[in-house]
């Protein structure tokens, strides 16, 4: 759930992302700033498409696998040098964080138990979207002081920090319980 936080605070702000873009760094108009929405459009169908087919592998780490990918995308992205590239490098940015996204919440679900479940999805909704009115305010700030294209690097970099440090504080620790019932978790 914390690399949910971390990603969605920071990495998932497409609509800001590309309307600074469009504005600031290209000078284009609204009709370009809606391509962009329809390319990353195109991006979330093929990863939710592809996130099905990812159903056998899907375990923690994979999550954590793809929320580096996805991280490292959006560094990418602040990169792109010409509106075209970075209209091209939109659906790549989808497909990453859709298929983290639908990869984490399976996760969640299937590992909990059954009595709890609708409690577990609350929480996790709440921290999936309980960071990016913070995540807005910090992007802006920091657009206003050192620029749209460096935002971006650092809400990805931020991200990808994120992600690594769950990865090495968790590696060893994550494996599927054997029973995941509310009473035989609390037992321990």
């Amino acid at each position: 759930m914390a690399l949910v936080f971390f990603a969605a605070t920071f990495g998932l702000n497409f609509q800001i992302f590309n309307a600074l873009m469009a504005t600031k760094e290209f000078g284009k108009g609204p009709a370009s700033y809606g391509l962009l929405g329809t390319f990353i459009a195109v991006g979330s169908l093929t990863g939710a498409l592809l996130s099905a087919r990812l159903e056998r592998f899907r375990n923690a780490m994979l999550v954590v696998r793809l929320g580096v990918w996805f991280s490292i995308v959006v560094i990418v992205l602040s990169v792109m040098p010409t509106y075209t590239w970075y209209s091209l490098w939109l659906p790549i940015c989808g497909i990453s964080a859709l298929t983290m996204l639908i990869s984490a919440n399976s996760y969640v679900q299937v590992n909990s138990d059954p009595a709890v479940r609708g409690r577990v999805m609350g929480i996790y909704l709440l921290i999936f979207m309980g960071g990016t009115p913070f995540g807005s305010l910090l992007i802006g700030y920091l657009t206003e002081t050192v620029g749209v294209r460096e935002t971006i690097a650092i809400c990805g970099g931020f991200s990808l920090l994120m992600c690594v440090a769950i990865w090495i504080f968790f590696k060893d620790k994550v494996e599927r319980p054997e029973d995941i019932r509310v009473s035989s978790v609390l037992r321990k």
